[in-house]
């Protein structure tokens, strides 16, 4: 998975076969820039001078917004990727994008877990979507790489809209509000 990743970063279009590495590996990744995110020191500090959220928690959240941000997004890109005839199905969609998020995800959450501002990391932001479209684009020969990156940013606003009320369900169980 890693030399697939780093291929991905680098904009080399790859098949779908070289997306055929054991699911685990996938998981992993994904679970790694989840535990980055929950350490963003934003992630811990609380408004108004309550007292911060614990560590384990940041990271649980952290973790937690990341699988669903990564899930929907998926889910997103199989129905977008599908329409026109441009995908049949066949291919791990799931693992090409745990690749295509690997290194530039885990170097913009790791640099924002060193409390990196988020404008400086913001353009490793954007050039990891354009990692994911070309990674679509080389994969299905009848897809684009504005056709990727569209199913990119569509996928977003679910993504983001489902993580945030994962957000605010999982900060009303917590005791105290959690941050609130």
């Amino acid at each position: 998975m890693i030399l697939t990743a780093f291929s991905l970063f680098a904009l080399r279009e790859i098949p779908f076969s070289r997306s055929d590495f054991p699911r685990w590996q996938s998981v992993l990744a994904i679970f790694l820039i989840g535990v980055l995110v929950g350490l963003d020191p934003s992630f811990r500090a609380a408004p108004s001078g309550a007292p911060d959220q614990p560590l384990w928690l940041a990271v649980f959240l952290g973790r937690a917004l990341t699988w669903v941000c990564f899930l929907v997004s998926v889910a997103v890109l199989r129905w977008w990727m599908k329409r026109g005839g441009r995908w049949d199905g066949h291919g791990d969609l799931f693992n090409l994008m745990a690749a295509a998020w690997l290194v530039a995800d885990t170097l913009g959450a790791g640099l924002t877990a060193l409390g990196v501002p988020p404008l400086l990391t913001l353009p490793l932001w954007l050039y990891s979507m354009w990692v994911a479209g070309n990674a679509l684009a080389g994969a299905i020969p009848k897809a684009s790489l504005g056709y990727g990156i569209a199913g990119i940013v569509i996928g977003l606003v679910p993504a983001l809209v489902a993580s945030g009320l994962v957000g605010v369900v999982m900060a009303s169980l917590v005791p105290g509000g959690a941050g609130a």
